[in-house]
């Protein structure tokens, strides 16, 4: 009878305790929700309090202008695959002594005419390089201003133009001191020398143009020579070289008859080189402007 009570006793206990388990449970559930609840509402009101701080507030983002070309980027334009001031300097100097040389081996210069030339040279050079500092400064001054940067961009390409057409050009200080500076004979030389020089040069680059037309264009062998051969003859080659020099060639290739160059091309060709021809023609005034053809 002893055995009975006890096992009687026990198993309420046994349940009670289970119950308990339970209510202790839900009761950490509840204060943990409510703790999450609170929380929750103290953040909404401590944002809402944020908006209205003035001291201490978390400070916002700045928007910046990225807009931003480096200082060497200048010479690379300027200069192109000459390097940076410095190096095509010594480019410059070299041409110099190059052009020197093939003028006195033509016309035999004396002391007091290689001086002459010699300095205007170096007036050329001078002024050029002072122009580059000037449109350096210009740069430094916008090269982080987006809507500024276009107008220098435009400044920049005479610069350009002076690099790739050479400083001792047509409009040089160089090239007006040997009209001055050579006597009667040796002018005629001068003339004839350079005549040729300009020819040969010219003659190469109706030679480029034609090659890169042909990408679009296939040619016989003969079509390609009476082609190079028609353009580099309708006139006198260009007073200058330079960024243009493309469509100097499709210009002077305007001015000849459309039925000659037909005879050389057929119809399907000529529509394909007509387009070119019309380009070089619209560009007359600009070329004219800049030096290239009288």
């Amino acid at each position: 009878m002893q055995t009975d009570v006890s096992t009687t006793q026990t198993l309420p206990n046994r349940h009670l305790r289970g119950w308990s388990a339970v209510a202790q449970l839900l009761r950490h559930v509840v204060w943990g929700g409510l703790l999450l609840l609170c929380g929750f509402w103290s953040g909404i009101a401590f944002g809402q309090d944020d908006d209205g701080l003035v001291e201490g507030d978390a400070p916002q983002p700045v928007a910046v202008n990225r807009f931003q070309i480096s200082p060497e980027q200048f010479d690379q334009w300027v200069f192109r695959g000459n390097g940076n001031a410095r190096q095509a300097r010594k480019r410059l100097d070299s041409q110099l002594t190059m052009r020197m040389n093939e003028i006195h081996r033509i016309c035999n210069l004396d002391q007091t005419q290689k001086q002459k030339l010699s300095l205007a040279a170096a007036g050329d050079i001078k002024r050029f390089y002072d122009d580059v500092e000037k449109m350096r400064a210009k740069f430094m001054a916008v090269r982080n201003d987006r809507n500024a940067f276009g107008n220098i961009w435009q400044e920049i390409q005479p610069l350009q133009q002076k690099v790739s057409s050479g400083l001792f050009e047509t409009d040089s200080l160089f090239h007006k001191t040997i009209r001055g500076t050579l006597t009667p004979q040796q002018r005629v030389k001068y003339d004839r020398a350079e005549l040729k020089r300009r020819n040969f040069r010219f003659n190469a680059q109706v030679a480029v143009a034609v090659s890169l037309l042909e990408r679009r264009m296939p040619l016989t062998e003969a079509q390609r020579s009476q082609l190079i051969k028609l353009i580099s003859e309708v006139a006198p080659p260009p007073l200058r070289f330079g960024r243009y020099d493309q469509y100097v060639v499709w210009f002077f290739a305007s001015q000849i008859p459309e039925a000659t160059v037909k005879q050389i091309l057929d119809e399907a060709q000529w529509e394909v080189f007509k387009p070119q021809v019309r380009q070089g023609k619209g560009m007359q005034q600009t070329l004219r402007r800049e030096g290239y053809i009288p």
